[in-house]
């Protein structure tokens, strides 16, 4: 049975520094590694993950804990790296081996460290966040008379998806599998050849001639596209029949192609029916039908008016905040919601942590509804600072040139620098983990170290 931590304690061997940013360094570590003793749910929490998704083999590397890997797990969000710079970096530290309890044990490999990222789930990094929230408002470490909010677009790994970039991206991918087990294959009578010289032709001739406007060469584009939509097609039919004869194999290799033909081939169907519909019908896809990336299909597109990026691609994230710049709510949504059907669930939140409404409120028009919304919430709170959208009566304007509205914009603002901590700090500015779930762990785990961070401050 796995461990979860060990009572033995590990001497810090780095030695003093004498330089102030090392110090510094290691000051934030040390406190860090305080609250998290303090906080022994925490680990509860991330074990029960641990010991039911990892292996419980007495064999191997001797077992590594699961307060090793969880803190391994903040070391790797802290340091912004990855799986294998991190365990080069730990390895390398004999301050941040002291720091993950790891003693005179060899670091985990990077594959085991995947694994136990992709072990806790997004509703574990919630209860952690919960149970970092109750200790910070037990120790007086944070207040809940102020409350700003702010959505934020946390982007998928993908590439910028066009019609005939992904149906090249199914074919290719789709010939790479069933190539991979072409003898299992073969064993029982499948064999193809797969043109993909051909085909990525096809799909490089659109893409450097699609800004072509002369008739003849649409006219042409048109034509090379009904030749990939139906080469695609063909791929996915012969996909489906390798699928179901693998499944009836009882191999290692087998199985796993077959695993990852099932995965693809629903996703590879939706993007050659949106890329006939488009293309060769004319019709004007909505993009909740699109998919855009054969490899991530839960990104979505977010069109944000900003002008710097018109329009982004993942997910968006509601982040919640108080004055001491600790994210008490956040949600990572798969499905993106209006701002101002954001804010209750918000103000529920804050109830659950401080048990009372906070004195100031503060968003971006984003949140406002209506001047009815506003007035219901200010009969609750004293200061809603969101501004109005569009013109404003007299009464109106009032309101948005009073002292305690314009004190609540300047907190407002705020939150903007802790969007910009998380993306260039936590990872938060490109998600490189698969899938939506390992997806909203990220932003999980990047709010637990933030708010670590922000308590290890004060």
């Amino acid at each position: 049975m796995r461990k979860k931590a060990l009572k033995q304690e590990y001497l810090d061997f780095s030695g003093k520094s004498n330089l102030k940013v090392v110090r510094e360094y290691r000051a934030k570590y040390e406190a860090i590694g305080q609250i998290l003793e303090a906080n022994p749910k925490i680990l509860d929490i991330a074990h029960g993950d641990f010991s039911k998704a990892l292996s419980k083999s007495k064999y191997g590397r001797g077992g590594y804990t699961s307060e090793q890997m969880l803190r391994s797990i903040i070391v790797m969000f802290m340091e912004q790296s990855d799986y294998r710079e991190t365990v080069i970096t730990v390895e390398n530290s004999e301050f941040l081996r002291s720091f993950i309890k790891l003693g005179n044990k060899e670091m985990m490999d990077y594959t085991f460290l995947c694994k136990a990222f992709t072990a806790l789930s997004e509703e574990t990094w919630k209860a952690i966040n919960e149970v970092l929230s109750g200790y910070a408002k037990k120790k007086e470490k944070i207040t809940g008379e102020k409350l700003r909010l702010d959505t934020t677009a946390y982007e998928t790994n993908i590439h910028w998806p066009t019609d005939s970039s992904l149906l090249w991206d199914s074919y290719r991918t789709l010939s790479r599998l069933m190539k991979e087990a072409g003898d299992e294959l073969r064993q029982v009578g499948f064999a193809h050849r797969f043109h993909t010289r051909k085909i990525k032709k096809l799909a490089l001739y659109i893409v450097r001639n699609s800004d072509k406007k002369a008739k003849g060469a649409q006219r042409k584009i048109k034509s090379v596209y009904r030749k990939l939509i139906d080469r695609v097609k063909w791929i996915v039919e012969t996909g489906e029949l390798a699928w179901r004869l693998l499944s009836l194999r009882f191999d290692v290799k087998a199985m796993s192609v077959a695993a990852e033909l099932k995965r693809y081939l629903p996703v590879a169907r939706k993007i050659t029916n949106q890329a006939e519909r488009r293309v060769i019908n004319g019709e004007q896809v909505p993009s909740a039908e699109k998919v855009f990336s054969l490899f991530e299909d839960h990104t979505e597109l977010l069109k944000r008016g900003k002008a710097g990026k018109p329009i982004e691609f993942g997910h968006k994230v509601l982040l919640v905040e108080t004055g001491e710049k600790y994210i008490i709510h956040y949600e990572t949504m798969a499905k993106q919601r209006p701002d101002k059907d954001l804010i209750q669930d918000s103000l529920d939140a804050h109830g659950k942590v401080f048990a009372s409404r906070p004195d100031v409120l503060a968003g971006d028009k984003g949140f406002y509804e209506s001047m009815e919304q506003i007035k219901s919430l200010s009969g609750k709170i004293g200061t809603v600072s969101i501004c109005k959208k569009g013109r404003r009566t007299a009464e109106e304007d009032a309101r948005e040139s009073s002292e305690e509205f314009k004190a609540g914009q300047r907190f407002r603002a705020g939150i903007e620098g802790t969007i910009s901590a998380l993306k260039r700090a936590y990872k938060l500015g490109r998600c490189l983990f698969k899938g939506f779930k390992n997806f909203a762990s990220s932003v999980g785990c990047a709010v637990f170290c933030h708010n670590l961070v922000i308590l290890a401050a004060t």
